[in-house]
């Protein structure tokens, strides 16, 4: 207890360079879990692609439209009809499987919705997302439910005034199975079921990362309500296909330009995945390369500090070794020191949000650093005299 006492005196007769180290420590922390969480999120893409792709490619579409052509079509009512006739060749075509990853936004008044600190606000509303999608968004993504049912096919085709739908697990604290849920506007939805906590899917045509479900509702796609043109343009081309034939896509491709809707390409997500792959690479590097540098500064500022403290405190520990104390001691005490900032940033770390905390890599880190950067200090202490200590002056 005494070399802890002694430790904490130290820390605070050198504030300044304590508070300096704490930040090093920080930073480095943060950074290996960033480069951790990355590998992890690299290697998981990896095998989901590989996994979507086993028994069927899988494409989506590049979409070029021009924004001119994009005002037509939401503007122009005669554009209405060209889309449904698109929308059935995408979905309603017995040659390919298809499923939309179209996002948007229910609006929710502040005051009815409550806790809204993990989503989009305005002034009024919380802006919960929504997925439209269909039966092979789910067993391409292996989604499954906590409880409730899932869409049923009268659920995909009928026109209902009630829409039914599934909310993220984080959603169940606000609604339960069996509740209508009523956002600005007129249509009503009720809760048929809960998917199951971390359920998510990637999008890798989009922003090429995993998408959690965990706070978004489910929609099932019904043509009965997406109707409008806007939506139209939301899901047709977010639309992913599956198929072994590319002629059934270059016909729907050939068909969108008939009908002068849209200007697409298709491109398969296995052959996406290598550019996401190598752009992950690269920023997995640059942060490795980032967290080297920060650990090299790291080490040769502690150790720096600690030969320092060592040669300003030279006779102090030449009296204490007189008074019966050992090197282990003096060593107990520098690392007493360099502990208590290692479980400051490890405290301070683990408490922030993912992905910069990993409790078990920061305190592996934290173990690592206190071997490695206490390794001169303690050949420092050994090779010093006893006549030399005891020459120094505490200043």
């Amino acid at each position: 207890m005494i070399q802890l006492r002694y430790a904490l005196n130290d820390l605070w007769r050198s504030k300044g360079t304590s508070f300096i180290l704490l930040l090093e420590s920080l930073m480095l922390l943060i950074i290996v879990n960033l480069v951790i969480y990355s590998a992890q999120d690299m290697n998981q893409m990896k095998s989901e692609i590989n996994r979507l792709n086993q028994s069927e490619n899988i494409y989506g579409f590049v979409d070029f439209t021009s924004d001119e052509q994009y005002n037509k079509l939401l503007s122009d009512d005669r554009y209405r009809s060209r889309l449904s006739q698109l929308y059935d060749e995408i979905y309603e075509n017995d040659q390919v499987k298809a499923f939309p990853l179209y996002t948007s936004q229910l609006n929710f008044e502040k005051h009815t919705f409550g806790d809204s600190a993990s989503y989009t606000t305005t002034e009024k509303n919380v802006l919960v997302p929504f997925l439209y999608t269909n039966d092979l968004f789910f067993d391409y993504f292996n989604i499954g439910l906590a409880e409730g049912r899932s869409f049923s096919n009268e659920d995909y085709n009928e026109d209902s005034s009630v829409i039914p739908v599934l909310i993220g697990s984080d959603l169940a604290a606000k609604f339960k199975v069996g509740d209508q849920i009523t956002p600005s506007g007129n249509t009503q939805y009720e809760v048929i079921g809960v998917l199951k906590k971390e359920s998510s899917y990637i999008d890798i045509m989009a922003t090429r990362e995993f998408q959690s479900l965990d706070r978004m509702i489910v929609m099932p796609l019904n043509k009965n309500n997406i109707a409008s043109a806007g939506n139209y343009s939301g899901v047709i081309p977010r639309a992913y296909i599956a198929t072994d034939n590319e002629a059934h896509l270059s016909k729907i491709v050939k068909r969108a330009d008939e009908l002068d809707t849209f200007s697409f390409a298709f491109k398969s997500m296995l052959y996406q995945s290598k550019f996401v792959a190598q752009d992950k690479t690269k920023s997995l590097q640059t942060q490795i390369l980032l967290s080297s540098l920060i650990l090299v500064f790291t080490f040769v500022t502690v150790t720096v500090s600690y030969l320092q403290f060592i040669e300003k405190h030279t006779y102090e520990f030449g009296v204490h070794i007189l008074s019966g104390a050992t090197i282990k001691d003096l060593m107990l005490r520098l690392i007493s020191q360099f502990a208590l900032l290692q479980i400051i940033s490890v405290i301070i770390v683990s408490s922030l949000p993912q992905p910069l905390a990993n409790p078990i890599a920061s305190l592996g880190v934290s173990v690592l650093l206190l071997f490695v950067f206490l390794i001169i200090p303690l050949l420092r202490l050994n090779k010093m005299p006893m006549t030399s200590m005891l020459r120094g002056r505490s200043r």
